[in-house]
């Protein structure tokens, strides 16, 4: 982690950073979307959207390591919000399925 960079930027500009980066990964998020849906066409190839995307993940992770973010934290909470939305989508799949493992929308003779 770079003391000089921590050291030359105050908070309030890593945030408005971080703020920006954010806004360029959704934004390459919706594009590489847009790649794989094909309903709104785009001339970017699903290789450039990919790299775009990646770079900026990057730029985030780098302006959260600048932020002192903790890893550690960040981890506990991305487990707990797996576990949510794994009960989430269970939730939404279990009226659908009977005790025998077949849907109730399918009628076998």
């Amino acid at each position: 982690m770079s003391n000089l960079i921590k050291s030359s930027v105050p908070v309030p500009e890593l945030l408005a950073g971080l703020a920006e980066e954010c806004t360029e990964l959704a934004h390459a998020a919706l594009k590489l979307r847009r790649v794989y849906d094909k309903t709104n066409p785009t001339p970017v190839l699903e290789d450039d959207a990919l790299d775009d995307l990646y770079e900026e993940i990057a730029d985030v992770k780098l302006y959260c390591s600048m932020l002192s973010v903790p890893p550690s934290y960040i981890s506990k909470i991305m487990q707990q919000k797996e576990k949510r939305w794994e009960e989430r989508l269970m939730k939404r799949r279990s009226p659908e399925v009977e005790e025998n493992g077949r849907s109730k929308h399918i009628h076998q003779d």
